[in-house]
C-alpha cells in the first residue's frame, strides 16, 4: 500500500513526541503503534502486530539477541568497576604523580579514552578517581565534568567492539542488503563521525593550550584565584562513591586485570569464531562479534568480582548482587533498543524512506543531505537527551536516502551518528550529562551552561567538515577541516573573551 506523504508519520511522530514528552521510549512505542495500525488497517490488529510482526521477530534475530545479552553484561561490568575497588585503588596510586593543571586535565582525557566500553561507566569512574587530583590542582568541577562528559559517549561510539557500536550496527543492519559486512561499514563511517572526533580532540587542545572561553573560563578563574571549585550557589547531588570497608585491601589490579581479560577474551573469541586461512584481520573482521563481546564482558565482570571478593572488598552475596544490579541498570536501554529496531521495521514497511527519496530527488545534493541529517539529529537529540533514540530515527532514513541518490552511505551514517551524539553530550536531560555532573560532583546546570558553548563550537566546525565531505567524499580530509576549524574557532573565542573580560577584571 502506498501511503504517500502519510508514510513519514511514524518517524515524524517519534520526533515530535520525543520533543514534547522528553521520553524517547514512549515516543518510539507510540510511533510503532501508529505505523503498525496504518499497515494493518485497524488499531486492534495493529496492536497485536507490534508483537507478532516486529517486537518478537526482532528479539529472536540472532544478532539482536546477541546485542541484548551483551548489553546486560556491559551493565554488570560497569557495576563491578564501581564497587570492586580497583578503580579507586588505581586513582589513589596515581594522584600524587600529577602535579600541574595541564597534567590533571590531560590525565582526565586519557582516563576517558581508557574507559571506552560504556558511557555510564566513564563518568562514574573517571570523575571520582580524578576528583581528588583536580581539587588539589584547583581545577574547577565544571572543567572536570566537561572532560568526563566529552569522552563518556563519544569514545564508545567510535569503536565497533562496544555496546554503542553493536547498537548502531544492529539498527542499520535493517537498511543494508543482506550479507553486508556490518563491521566494515562501521569502520568506514568513523572518519565521517566528525563531531564525535572533534569534541574528543577539543578536550586535549583546551588542556594543552588553556584556551577556555565563556562561562568555563570564568569558572576556571574562580577556582584558580579563589580556590572555589564550585560556585557559592551550587546545588550538588552527591554521587555514589566507593567506600573502603574495614579489612578490605583493594589494589589497582582490580581494574587492570579485568581490562586485560576484557580485551584478551574479546580477541580470542573473535579469532575462534572467525574464518581461518586468509589472515588475522580477515578472521577478526568476519567473526561473530556479538558472541565475542558477550563472552568478553561476562568474563571481565566475573574476574573483577572474584578479585574484589579475594581482596575482601565484596562478599559473595555482594558479588552476586553486582550481576543483578548490572542487569537492572540496562533494562531501559534494552527496551529503547528493541523499539529502535521496531521503528526501523515500521518505517521501512510504510515506505517512509522511499517517499522521502522520491520527494527530494530533484534537489537533494550531498551537501544538503549531510548537513540536514546532522542538524536535524542535533536538534532532536538535544531536545530528547537521547542519542540512541535519534540513531533509531535517522539511520533508517539516512541510508536509503544516500543509496537512492547514488551517494556514499558512510558520510550519511557519520552525519546521523554525529548529530545524534550532540544532544547526548550537552542536553540537560541526557543521562550521560547527568552522570558527568554526578561523577564530578558538579552543579548540573553549571555543567550544562559551561559545556554548551564548546559543544556548539564543535558542531559548527563539523558543519564545515560535512560541506567538505560533500565535495570530496573523503572522510580524512573532511575530518582535517573540522579539526582545523575547531582549533581556529577555539583560539578566536579565547582571544575575544579575554579582550571583553580581562582576568584582572573578571568577576569570580
Amino acid at each position: 500500500m502506498d501511503f504517500g506523504i502519510l508514510s513519514i508519520l511514524p518517524p515524524l511522530l517519534a520526533i515530535v513526541l520525543a520533543f514534547i514528552t522528553k521520553n524517547v521510549l514512549l515516543s518510539l512505542i507510540a510511533a510503532v503503534f501508529v505505523g503498525a495500525t496504518m499497515i494493518a488497517g485497524n488499531p486492534i490488529v495493529g496492536f497485536v502486530d507490534i508483537f507478532g510482526n516486529y517486537m518478537i521477530p526482532k528479539i529472536a534475530d540472532p544478532w539482536n539477541a546477541g546485542v541484548i545479552a551483551m548489553t546486560l553484561f556491559v551493565g554488570c561490568f560497569s557495576v563491578m568497576l564501581e564497587r570492586g575497588g580497583g578503580a579507586w585503588a588505581f586513582g589513589q596510586a596515581v594522584k600524587d604523580k600529577i602535579t600541574t593543571r595541564k597534567q590533571g586535565q590531560i590525565a582526565g582525557w586519557i582516563g576517558g579514552l581508557m574507559i571506552f566500553f560504556s558511557d555510564s561507566s566513564n563518568s562514574v569512574i573517571v570523575g571520582p578517581i580524578l576528583r581528588a587530583v583536580t581539587d588539589r590542582l584547583k581545577i574547577s568541577r565544571e572543567k572536570l565534568a566537561y572532560i568526563c562528559d566529552s569522552t563518556a559517549s563519544s569514545v564508545p561510539l567510535l569503536l565497533p567492539i562496544t555496546g554503542w557500536g553493536a547498537l548502531v550496527m544492529g539498527i542499520y543492519k535493517e537498511s543494508l542488503p543482506a550479507g553486508t559486512n556490518l563491521v566494515d561499514v562501521f569502520v568506514k563511517s568513523v572518519p565521517f563521525n566528525l563531531y564525535t572526533i572533534t569534541i574528543i580532540l577539543m578536550v586535549l587542545v583546551v588542556a594543552v593550550t588553556g584556551w577556555d572561553f565563556g562561562p568555563m573560563r570564568r569558572a576556571e578563574i574562580r577556582a584558580r584565584k579563589l580556590g572555589k571549585l564550585t560556585a557559592d550557589d551550587a546545588h550538588i547531588k552527591k554521587s555514589e562513591t566507593f567506600q573502603l570497608k574495614e579489612g578490605a585491601h583493594p589494589t589497582a589490579w582490580g581494574l587492570i586485570v579485568p581490562l586485560i581479560v576484557l580485551i584478551g577474551s574479546l580477541f580470542a573469541t573473535m579469532y575462534y569464531t572467525g574464518p581461518k586461512g586468509e589472515g588475522f584481520m580477515n578472521t577478526i573482521t568476519n567473526s561473530d562479534t556479538m558472541l565475542s563481546l558477550t563472552v568478553a564482558f561476562f568474563s571481565a565482570a566475573l574476574v573483577g568480582v572474584l578479585i574484589a571478593m579475594k581482596n575482601k572488598v565484596l562478599t559473595f552475596k555482594e558479588g552476586y548482587q553486582v550481576f543483578i544490579d548490572g542487569f537492572q541498570q540496562m533494562i531501559e536501554a534494552i527496551l529503547i533498543l528493541i523499539f529502535a529496531w521496531c521503528i526501523g521495521g515500521v518505517t521501512s514497511d510504510v515506505g517512509a524512506a522511499d517517499y522521502i527519496v522520491e520527494a527530494t530527488r530533484g534537489f537533494m545534493t550531498p551537501g544538503i543531505m549531510f548537513i540536514s541529517l546532522f542538524i536535524t539529529a542535533c536538534i532532536t537529540s538535544f531536545a530528547t537527551g537521547s542519542s540512541w533514540g535519534s540513531f533509531a530515527i535517522f539511520l533508517p532514513i539516512a541510508i536509503p536516502l544516500a543509496l537512492a541518490n547514488d551517494v556514499s552511505i558512510y558520510p550519511a551514517i557519520g552525519a546521523s551518528l554525529a548529530g545524534s551524539l550532540f544532544g547526548d553530550h550537552c542536553s540537560p536531560i541526557s543521562d550521560s550529562t547527568i552522570l558527568a555532573s554526578l561523577g564530578a560532583s558538579c552543579d548540573h546546570l553549571a555543567h550544562v551552561r559551561t559545556q554548551l558553548p564548546y559543544a556548539v563550537l564543535a558542531a559548527l566546525a563539523s558543519i564545515a567538515g560535512f560541506v567538505t565531505a560533500a565535495i570530496t567524499m573523503n572522510g580524512f580530509i573532511s575530518l582535517a577541516v573540522s579539526i582545523v576549524c575547531m582549533v581556529l574557532f577555539l583560539y578566536i573565542m579565547n582571544r575575544v573573551d579575554k579582550g571583553r573580560h580581562p582576568e584582572s577584571e573578571t568577576t569570580v
